[in-house]
């Protein structure tokens, strides 16, 4: 049991850093994170279509549905964990577990772009 107070622990750590941001820059962090995961999901979908976006094919405007679609998830994933939804004004929003996940997935994100951009360089990659 150690190790799960001392994971909860970190969460709590990361969801007072989230509560401490200001309501308006939690809505951009959310914006930002919702982009790149969406860039993630456009280069996943379109791998397992096998149509690159940049060619006149009809195939791309399926992508194009699935990935808005994605957008528009995560987006409203985001928006519930990091920013809230003021239904109840005696309740404030608060920073939870879902607050720090979707941090740590906008982060993953992060890196993995990362990581593929530099593969890319490096091995030439162009499209």
């Amino acid at each position: 049991m150690p190790h799960d107070s001392r994971s909860r622990s970190r969460i709590v750590l990361w969801a007072n850093r989230l509560n401490r941001l200001p309501r308006s820059t939690r809505i951009i962090v959310v914006a930002v994170i919702t982009m790149e995961l969406v860039a993630l999901a456009w280069l996943v979908v379109s791998r397992i279509t096998g149509v690159n976006a940049l060619d006149a094919d009809p195939q791309v405007t399926t992508q194009i549905v699935i990935v808005c679609v994605l957008g528009l998830v995560f987006y409203g994933v985001g928006w519930w964990a990091m920013v809230g939804f003021d239904l109840d004004p005696d309740r404030p929003w608060y920073a939870g577990t879902p607050a720090v996940w979707f941090a740590a997935a906008g982060a993953a994100g992060l890196i993995v772009i990362v990581m593929l951009a530099l593969f890319g360089l490096a091995l030439g990659y162009v499209l």
